[in-house]
């Protein structure tokens, strides 16, 4: 009999973008909702800080200059090197900025049952869900959580791992081209994911006056501006970009940073 690996969540650290606090506060956040043993390993450039717990690895052979790392995370591609996670284990790569909402097995098992790349469709911005006709464009993909089988997707990472940023400049990053490249790839069910910025945060000056709610679904990703930390301080400290934005906190994610945070945390 064959013992079945325990599924993993996948994620990443490097340079001075997201301190280890993130990646602490992710680890407690899955122990605390998962009803289903799991594993978090973090590729990382530097483990130092990291709770215990969390397993890591060092980032497999990547040709791109480090400088270059962050214009467009490229080195989410390195998720797919062959024997970095043991081949025929669930991985979801998830980023460290999210806000875990419930237990995410129901994640593992549709991707147990849908074999296949699954990755979120892209969120339109405002006009394009109000007015598609006039604003639609082509939706592409959100790499903020991602599952495969580990083993089946190799070629993500071996087609890529030899390139510079100027050969690789044409799909601008690391979300677009896992989606012209993935094989057998799926969008995650529709409202598993939340974009805050696109879905959650009212536009002005409906934020001022209305707190966000806590909604339903598995993740709340954060991408470009705000990121979770920014929406825990105040009051009267602006979070936000410039259409949507606030100057208090978010309750539900203030609650949620506070119960995961420690003060050793860096």
């Amino acid at each position: 009999m064959t013992d079945t690996p325990l599924p993993v969540f996948l994620c990443f650290k490097w340079g001075e973008g997201y301190p280890c606090k993130y990646t602490n506060i992710l680890f407690r956040a899955l122990t605390d909702v998962m009803q289903t043993p799991f594993r978090l390993v973090c590729v990382t450039d530097d483990p130092t800080g990291l709770a215990e717990g969390i397993e890591t690895r060092q980032f497999p052979k990547f040709a791109m200059d480090k400088g270059d790392w962050h214009k467009g995370m490229w080195p989410k591609l390195t998720a797919f090197a062959p024997g970095l996670i043991e081949d025929g284990t669930p991985v979801i790569m998830m980023d460290v900025d999210v806000v875990i909402l419930r237990d995410l097995t129901p994640l593992f098992d549709h991707l147990r049952a849908n074999p296949g790349l699954h990755i979120i469709r892209e969120i339109p911005d405002t006009l394009p869900r109000l007015f598609p006709k006039i604003f639609a464009k082509e939706l592409l993909s959100n790499s903020s959580v991602v599952g495969f089988v580990a083993g089946t997707q190799t070629h993500l990472y071996t087609q890529s791992c030899d390139k510079t940023r100027s050969a690789l400049k044409e799909w601008r990053n690391d979300q677009n081209y896992i989606h012209y490249h993935a094989n057998d790839r799926h969008s995650w069910p529709i409202g598993w994911m939340l974009s805050f910025k696109k879905d959650l945060a009212y536009h002005f000056p409906v934020g001022l006056v209305r707190p966000i709610p806590r909604p339903d679904g598995y993740v709340v990703i954060f991408h470009g501006k705000p990121d979770p930390e920014e929406m825990t301080k105040g009051p009267f400290q602006r979070w936000g970009s410039p259409e949507k934005f606030g100057y208090f906190p978010v309750r539900w994610i203030k609650d949620y940073w506070n119960k995961h945070s420690r003060p050793t945390d860096r």
